[in-house]
């Protein structure tokens, strides 16, 4: 995907991104005995949004924040099973570099709202939308690792930090600065997102049932 954001433009990239969606399909076909039927359905949500955003980004904002809404909370109810607040530590949680580490995820999201938002005056409501379902998808991935109960949890800190980089970098690029490398990192890092979160829920099982390492 990265040399296809290089060398293809926009009308191009609708045609070739769902390649790689579908690909996602296959791979969840083949281990679908683990994993929800509705993630198909997740990925057919993600492919609409990408066309309607590489379209014209500006025209189909409200769709857009619609598709995303559906997206985070469906992926973040497949994630419900996985979590637990039991006998939650708030001294490990709540540490002085997660702490650091959120506070830099507000800063980004409050930056780049206020950057896009000028040009979007009527459609203030729906980047709330946007930023509400994917902090609440990245709370479901962090406690999820934070608490380390299941084995390969780290698939989905690197799931929640691209999805952190494609939000940040889409309205600068819709809007602002189109760029062709900005292209290329937007759509391979999305699709970083959604492998690695395939990956866990295909993976993944509680920690006392595995003996190997969570680690890399």
């Amino acid at each position: 995907m990265f040399f296809c954001g290089l060398f293809f433009g926009n009308q191009e990239l609708i045609y070739v991104k769902p390649i790689s969606s579908f690909t996602l399909i296959w791979i969840y076909y083949e281990n679908r005995k683990r994993v929800s039927f509705l993630y198909p359905l997740i990925i057919i949500i993600i492919m609409i949004n990408d066309v309607l955003v590489l379209k014209d980004f500006d025209l189909f904002f409200e769709y857009i924040s619609i598709l995303l809404l559906l997206y985070y909370f469906l992926c973040s109810y497949l994630l419900l099973p996985f979590i637990s607040l039991k006998n939650i530590r708030y001294k490990e949680v709540l540490s002085p570099s997660v702490v650091i580490g959120l506070l830099l995820v507000v800063y980004l999201a409050i930056s780049i709202f206020n950057m896009t938002m000028p040009g979007f005056q009527d459609s203030i409501g729906n980047g709330v939308i946007i930023v509400v379902s994917l902090f609440y998808f990245l709370g479901c991935c962090f406690i999820i690792y934070l608490r380390n109960h299941y084995q390969y949890s780290y698939y989905l800190l690197i799931a929640a930090s691209s999805c952190i980089l494609v939000n940040a970098l889409v309205p600068v690029q819709e809007l602002y600065y189109n760029n062709v490398v900005f292209e290329a990192i937007i759509y391979s890092v999305d699709i970083i997102a959604m492998l690695f979160y395939l990956k866990f829920l295909i993976r993944t099982k509680p920690m006392e049932e595995t003996k190997g390492s969570n680690f890399i």
